[in-house]
């Protein structure tokens, strides 16, 4: 992944107040906004009253596990948000994402609407509350290629906001790809690659124990899992669970826990398939 320089502008001061997010070189800009600073960043911000964006509306679980997340695009953002602010009182905070020049017109923000939740879907790293699926608009071939390096922009940008919803794309991200480590327990076996980022990518197929230890019922974990199976991320098959796809963890010891059903440290119990554990690569290699 080559380099990029992207600039944090803090509105009020503060690390979790408003922000403004620029990347050298790119025409987009982010703006994250609490919900309590709503009115008075919108009187600055002269663009966002009828350049198209595109935007999320991000709060807490209703039981503290994944956040919830609705997507949605708009010609003049001020209008939209006011609806939002009168129909929708579960969001804590705004994320818009609109072009400084002027450049990012309907049809584009119609395209990132579109792609964006459906990514989201196959991410499984929130809860998604859009209603229905946004339609793909017909967009011109030549035009893709930019609309796609916007959406890479925005999932770079999301985790550095504190929201970490994408799954980054795997050249940007893979750091031991040869080293693929296992975690095994109670007559299952789980394989994954450590990422960069300190992530774990658990893959396609691979095992989890079905039954949760008696601990593990009232674990921080335990809402995650039941999360993935709601979400058909894994499922039950006989006497396990089988991943349906990669999935990305936030860490060794989630991704860990989540296959063992039960605390887990990460470190030592993924395992190179000589027994070497993930602490002692990280240590020596």
């Amino acid at each position: 992944m080559s380099s990029k320089k992207i600039t944090v502008f803090l509105v009020d001061g503060l690390p979790k107040g408003a922000r403004e997010i620029k990347i050298d070189q790119w025409s987009g800009k982010a703006l994250c906004i609490p919900r309590n600073r709503l009115n008075v960043i919108l009187q600055n911000e002269e663009n966002l009253k009828d350049n198209a964006c595109v935007y999320f509306l991000i709060g807490e679980s209703i039981d503290g596990g994944l956040i919830r997340v609705y997507v949605g695009e708009a010609d003049g953002f001020e209008q939209r948000i006011k609806q939002h602010e009168s129909k929708k009182d579960w969001w804590k905070d705004v994320v818009v994402l609109t072009s400084q020049d002027g450049s990012f017109t309907k049809t584009g923000a119609k395209y990132l609407e579109s792609v964006i939740v459906e990514r989201l879907e196959t991410a499984g790293k929130c809860i998604l509350e859009n209603g229905n699926h946004p339609r793909l608009p017909n967009v011109p071939r030549e035009d893709i290629s930019g609309l796609e390096y916007y959406y890479d922009n925005i999932a770079l940008i999301m985790p550095l906001m504190g929201f970490d919803i994408f799954v980054q794309k795997e050249d940007h991200s893979v750091g031991y790809s040869s080293q693929v480590l296992y975690c095994t327990g109670k007559g299952v076996t789980a394989r994954g690659i450590l990422l960069n980022d300190g992530k774990l990518k658990v893959m396609k197929d691979s095992e989890a124990v079905l039954l949760d230890t008696e601990s593990f019922k009232n674990h921080f974990y335990k809402d995650l899992k039941e999360k993935l199976l709601k979400m058909g991320r894994i499922k039950k098959e006989k006497d396990k669970l089988i991943f349906t796809d990669d999935y990305v963890f936030d860490s060794p010891s989630a991704a860990a826990a989540i296959v063992l059903a039960r605390s887990a440290s990460g470190p030592i119990e993924w395992k190179r398939k000589d027994g070497k554990t993930l602490r002692n690569i990280l240590e020596t290699e």
